[in-house]
């Protein structure tokens, strides 16, 4: 498709430019009634000719700027995947949303735009100086030479709207950041009765937006009567060479048909030729932006996980940025089908070992094997042998069915069992699509006591060998957490858990138990 959209845009530039070519050939004495005739059907033929590869454009050249965008999303939405949570939890998810967005739109339709316009842009040009070289060469060398300029004027205009650009890119990333984390916390402010503080957060931001979308605008709009005033200039100083060639009687009036329509196509293929250097300038921005984020992702290793036989870390220490927390795992072990408990107050790092754990961190000193060789040595597969339960349930805007079996292979039988068992069964009499409905962004429709079971639901039904739960029953009343630890006592005595609780019942699960003092990981008794 990216050859056929170069050819076929050379090809519209050919039809397109022959209509004044032969008007302006057909227009030089001796002018014959015969010849007008076949002018005519010859013309349309043409034009007709044009709108065919103009239906290519619509249909193929932005199709594939779409497909393109899609593609170029889907790829960095894996690469974004492959951050650590610290990498995640230094930028906001809307700031990384809206890098993705404008690199993958912008991206998609320069590629289209740019295969079409060389391929109409070079042949136009060709066609132009060659047929007005035939009446005179130095009108050829000075078109040529007015493009050059323009070129480089508009290069040179587009590097210094670059900041301007980036500074609005900037100012809109924060609009648009506010705006994500509002909405999508629109209940909180709506319990708490913040709406004017909210307003006004984000009223704030966009003034400083509006400020740089300005001053971006106003330098744009004096780079484009700068560039249009060295064409008109152009295009004048030609006409009177023209009209005083044609009155002297050296150059064919003809050449004027030609001329004027060939100049306004080259006019306007070299605006849209320095608005595109423009944006490609603009769009590398967003791409530095985005590669300073994606750069911290993870290098992952060649070799396979393979089957867990044992866990070990060693000497491991992490801090969180320029923040003097620090977390010690002096030495930890974990052998498959391991139950083990880990306790400790609030804030000591027990949530940040388990991400350590899974593979999401990566330490700042010494390291976590698998199998004793380091984490580094696998491919994600290491990742994918762990099912994390998070203090907070964290649901998508999808159907029950969705949220609880993801890429499992389980029957509707199976799911709806364990909901049973986990209490749920209530809550299914009570959807009006039964497992199709969707629970809504976060999983707003369902109470947090049905969030955390659904979660631990879709925990045990992805079947991953490891299972680590981070407070799982922080949200249950008791009834309910004794149905989660019957459902956890029930899984296959080769599973491995890790739970972090502080609940007596979780506690009769585990045969070993380490506890933070202090941020520092220690086994206890």
């Amino acid at each position: 498709m990216f050859w056929a959209l170069l050819l076929v845009g050379a090809l519209d530039g050919i039809s397109g430019f022959l209509v004044p070519i032969l008007l302006a050939e057909c227009t030089k004495p001796p002018i014959t009634i015969d010849l007008l005739h076949r002018l005519v059907p010859t013309i349309v033929a043409c034009l007709m000719f044009s709108l065919l590869f103009q239906w290519c454009l619509r249909s193929w050249g932005e199709s594939l700027a779409g497909w393109f965008g899609n593609e170029l999303r889907v790829m960095l939405f894996e690469r974004a995947e492959r951050l650590s949570i610290d990498a995640l939890s230094a930028y906001h998810s809307g700031y990384i949303a809206s890098l993705i967005n404008q690199v993958a739109n912008s991206v998609g339709t320069l590629t289209s735009t740019i295969v079409w316009l060389m391929g109409h842009f070079v042949t136009v040009l060709a066609l132009f100086l060659i047929f007005t070289a035939r009446e005179s060469v130095e009108m050829a060398a000075i078109n040529c030479a007015v493009l050059i300029v323009f070129v480089a004027v508009g290069v040179a205009l587009a590097r210094k709207i670059v900041p301007l650009a980036d500074d609005r890119n900037k100012t809109q990333a924060v609009v648009m950041e506010r705006f994500i984390d509002l909405l999508t916390n629109i209940s909180t402010v709506k319990k708490l009765g913040v709406i004017r503080w909210a307003d006004k957060k984000l009223r704030a931001d966009s003034a400083m937006s509006d400020a740089s979308i300005f001053s971006f605008q106003r330098f744009h709009a004096n780079r484009w009567s700068l560039l249009h005033g060295i064409f008109y200039t152009a295009f004048i100083a030609t006409l009177a060479f023209l009209l005083d060639g044609v009155g002297a009687g050296t150059i064919s009036a003809s050449i004027l048909i030609l001329f004027v329509a060939g100049f306004g196509r080259v006019q306007n293929l070299a605006e849209r030729l320095s608005e595109l250097i423009k944006s490609l300038l603009e769009t590398n921005a967003y791409v530095a932006k985005l590669e300073e984020v994606l750069r911290q992702e993870r290098v992952f290793g060649n070799a396979p996980a393979g089957v867990m036989r044992d866990i070990s870390c060693s000497g491991v220490v992490h801090t969180f940025g320029d923040r003097s927390q620090r977390i010690s795992i002096p030495s930890f072990s974990l052998r498959a089908g391991d139950r083990v408990r880990i306790t400790g107050p609030s804030g000591q790092g027990k949530s940040t070992f388990l991400s350590m754990l899974a593979g999401h961190r990566t330490p700042k000193e010494g390291e976590c094997l698998w199998n004793g060789k380091p984490y580094s040595h696998y491919d994600e597969s290491l990742t994918h042998s762990f099912a994390v339960v998070s203090q907070e349930a964290e649901l998508f805007n999808l159907s029950l069915r969705e949220n609880l079996t993801m890429d499992a292979t389980t029957s509707d039988d199976e799911v709806l069992t364990l909901l049973h068992d986990l209490g749920l069964g209530d809550l299914m009499l009570g959807l009006p699509e039964g497992l199709d409905t969707k629970v809504g962004e976060k999983g707003m429709r369902l109470s947090s006591g049905q969030k955390q079971r659904i979660n631990i639901a879709r925990c045990l039904l992805l079947k991953r060998p490891i299972i680590v739960l981070d407070e799982p029953t922080s949200h249950l009343d008791k009834g309910s957490e004794e149905l989660v630890v019957r459902c956890l006592a029930r899984l296959p005595r080769d599973v491995t858990l890790v739970i972090v609780s502080h609940q007596g019942a979780l506690a009769s699960l585990c045969d070993r138990s380490w506890s933070f003092e202090e941020g520092r990981l220690v086994e206890t008794v």
